[in-house]
């Protein structure tokens, strides 16, 4: 039964659901909407990757550094830089957010995309076990 369901399993679904769930707080179904699609490795690396610099920016603010060019603010200049659209798509939509709403929000994101993720390895093993 359980492999059953494994094998026909879409790694969409989890964000699907966060994207539908009307008691979602905040921007999360915003940026559950925004990472439908991503590659299972990528969404996940690429929304954790945001998410620590804004953890990182967030700490700077508690520490009062207001150096424009500290390292959080230039973490977060190469990632974009980089051109990720997933990443500039997953910016935008928190940097109006209060800096710890901002990182709380990409946290959440992160584990919901490695959840998704996480799922590769048994949802493979049991499609290679119906053939």
């Amino acid at each position: 039964m359980i492999a059953d369901y494994l094998a026909t399993f879409d790694f969409n679904m989890p964000i699907i659901d966060a994207v539908n769930d009307p008691d979602l707080a905040g921007a999360r179904s915003e940026l559950a909407a925004l990472a439908l699609g991503e590659g299972l490795d990528s969404g996940y690396y690429e929304a954790q990757e945001l998410a620590e610099a804004f953890l990182e920016a967030a700490r700077e603010a508690n520490a009062e550094i207001t150096d424009p060019e500290s390292p959080a603010r230039e973490r977060l200049s190469n990632i974009l830089d980089r051109g990720s659209s997933y990443q500039r798509h997953l910016f935008d939509k928190v940097a109006t957010l209060p800096l710890a709403d901002a990182a709380s929000d990409l946290v959440w994101l992160t584990a919901l995309m490695r959840g998704r993720a996480d799922m590769y390895r048994p949802v493979e093993a049991a499609r290679l076990s119906t053939r």
